[in-house]
């Protein structure tokens, strides 16, 4: 009996580890803006993402042209945009354009979107209206002749969710914000009551640091998963799958750090605790048998 609910005690350990790690990543990266642009804050000089940023606002320029029968104007409009997202000052401009973003985002997931004005077209969107001005007025200075009147205030941008989404995922961010400490706190308590309550605490060790282990080789296969199949279907429309994909690493590189220096522990600690094992196993078989006594005869 007591074995059995060592052993409980342990798995559960192992089961509120993932979730545990995933709350402390959204408490501590996601819902902090400082701390999510600091993330994505690299991605200025991605070139996947130049490339998606490029080609929207081109795009979004370029349509009106062809309308008015100027698209050999569509090289001269790639070329200025290229030259606005590739200049010294678009990392700042990324950086206000993602904090704007991130603060509409936390609003609606929060419950407190009434604070912050509404959203176009019910979305939360990377709005690339800061790249498309400069470029804009550019276009409407070399080809005004041509245009025969100024380009129309357009917002080109990134699709990024629907608010009725987010409005649905609000409980579970709530409760992974609340429990940020807890879930870690109690992981590692069911783990050590585990342990300790077994009778070979040896191999009860080596059961958590394996335990431990696969819990976040799962937890890194289901973020795989998300990368490399769920999210190339929800971007499709919305966003360069190359785009999308490094938007993704840079948001979870905190989570995958850390759920690799939890699975190199678990292995750690599993290898430590299998040695252990095996030092206690070989004194044992070594201990000189008890000497028997001869009885006489008779």
């Amino acid at each position: 009996m007591r074995a059995a609910f060592s052993a409980i005690l342990v798995v559960l350990g192992c089961v509120f580890a993932p979730p545990a790690l995933v709350g402390f990543w959204a408490a501590a990266g996601i819902a902090d803006t400082g701390r999510y642009v600091e993330a994505v804050a690299p991605l200025a000089y991605d070139p996947d993402v130049q490339d998606a940023i490029v080609d929207r606002v081109t795009g979004v320029i370029t349509r009106p042209l062809r309308k008015r029968a100027l698209s050999p104007a569509e090289d001269l409009v790639h070329t200025l945009v290229q030259a606005v997202v590739r200049g010294k000052e678009f990392p700042a401009v990324w950086e206000d354009i993602n904090r704007v973003t991130h603060r509409r985002l936390i609003a609606i997931l929060s419950g407190e979107d009434g604070r912050v004005p509404p959203v176009r077209d019910d979305t939360v969107s990377l709005d690339l209206s800061p790249v498309y001005h400069p470029v804009k007025d550019q276009v409407n200075s070399l080809l005004q002749r041509e245009l025969g009147g100024p380009l129309p205030d357009l917002h080109p941008a990134f699709e990024l969710f629907s608010s009725a989404d987010l409005v649905k995922a609000q409980t579970a961010y709530t409760w992974l914000i609340r429990l940020k400490w807890v879930l870690p706190i109690l992981s590692l308590a069911l783990l050590t009551a585990g342990v300790l309550l077994a009778r070979d605490r040896q191999r009860a060790l080596l059961g958590a640091g394996l335990g431990l282990a696969a819990s976040m080789f799962l937890l890194a296969a289901a973020l795989a998963v998300i990368r490399d199949v769920y999210l190339p279907d929800y971007v499709e429309n919305a966003m360069p799958e190359a785009a999308a994909t490094a938007v993704f690493d840079a948001l979870t590189g905190f989570l995958r750090a850390g759920l690799r220096v939890i699975f190199a522990a678990g292995l750690v600690v599993a290898g430590a605790a299998f040695l252990a094992c095996r030092r206690k196993r070989a004194s044992r078989d070594h201990q000189p048998a008890a000497p028997v006594n001869d009885v006489p005869a008779g």
